[in-house]
């Protein structure tokens, strides 16, 4: 026990543990982040469906999505995918987490919309190729290590068309600002999210702003099993950004403070790009 905390109270190396999947592939994981997903009380795993359709006429405003081939990465359950179908889109989505699939599928069928759905990890599973578009929304891409965004972008250059677009948002450097550092120890930390039993959580957070990078650690203690959560975020300046996408190939066209279309500023708290390859 003494190994455990001791090893909890340590600031620990960026990205040097990684764990993100288990929020996804724990079954009882996989059915919270569903409702959270479809919840309109909250954005911590989506945002509200007013703002999402706004995002997609946004998207659709600048590219014509009608006819186009576009591919949704972390689509989840599909609430992006359907909309950009809507809008006369032909839709791949790929998700790697098969609760959250098994609803957008049935939503296709009730929707009569004929949508792909992959159950698939976009950084290492084999992905179909040939879009025009692939969009990557609400910070997925920050929530991962520069090695990783560095293999991921050239993933996507090999299936987009050429002068095919990439369409994203991530955390912005204003995101950073508010975040603090904390330490928490509540009996069903988050009012049962983590498990289904007993169990008591144990937070941490800390920032790191030279590098620009926070983490959430949970440690989850049940009575026969403990484990554990990195949350990693990344948070850029529009600078960063371009830079970034710049040595994998990529040209931006559009930056703004969100996919929305909204004015960019230095310490926006979001910002959203369109960049061509």
């Amino acid at each position: 026990m003494y190994e455990l905390l001791q090893d909890i109270s340590r600031r620990p190396e960026p990205f040097s543990r990684y764990t993100v999947k288990e929020l996804w592939t724990r079954p009882h994981l996989a059915r919270q982040m569903l409702k959270f997903h479809l919840n309109q009380e909250t954005e911590l795993a989506s945002r509200r469906f007013e703002t999402i359709d706004q995002i997609v006429n946004w998207i659709d405003s600048q590219l014509d999505l009608s006819g186009k081939k576009l591919c949704d990465l972390g689509c989840g359950p599909g609430l992006y995918a359907r909309r950009f179908a809507s809008m006369g889109a032909n839709v791949t989505g790929i998700d790697f987490s098969a609760h959250s699939l098994v609803y957008a599928r049935q939503k296709a069928v009730e929707d009569k919309q004929s949508i792909r759905y992959l159950e698939a990890d976009y950084l290492s599973d084999e992905l179909p190729g040939g879009f025009d578009i692939v969009t990557l929304i609400y910070t997925d891409y920050s929530v991962l290590s520069p090695p990783q965004r560095a293999s991921l972008l050239g993933r996507i250059g090999k299936i987009l068309k050429p002068g095919g677009r990439l369409v994203m948002d991530v955390a912005g450097s204003g995101s950073l600002a508010q975040k603090e550092e904390c330490t928490l120890i509540e009996d069903r930390l988050m009012h049962g999210f983590w498990a289904e039993g007993d169990y008591v959580g144990i937070q941490r957070s800390f920032v790191y702003p030279d590098e620009c990078l926070s983490v959430d650690r949970y440690v989850i203690v049940e009575p026969g099993e403990t484990w554990e959560v990195y949350n990693w975020f990344q948070y850029f300046t529009p600078d960063g950004l371009q830079e970034e996408l710049g040595k994998a190939g990529f040209s931006v066209e559009h930056m703004s403070g969100g996919l929305r279309g909204e004015t960019l500023e230095t310490n926006a708290e979001y910002i959203g790009v369109i960049a061509s390859f």
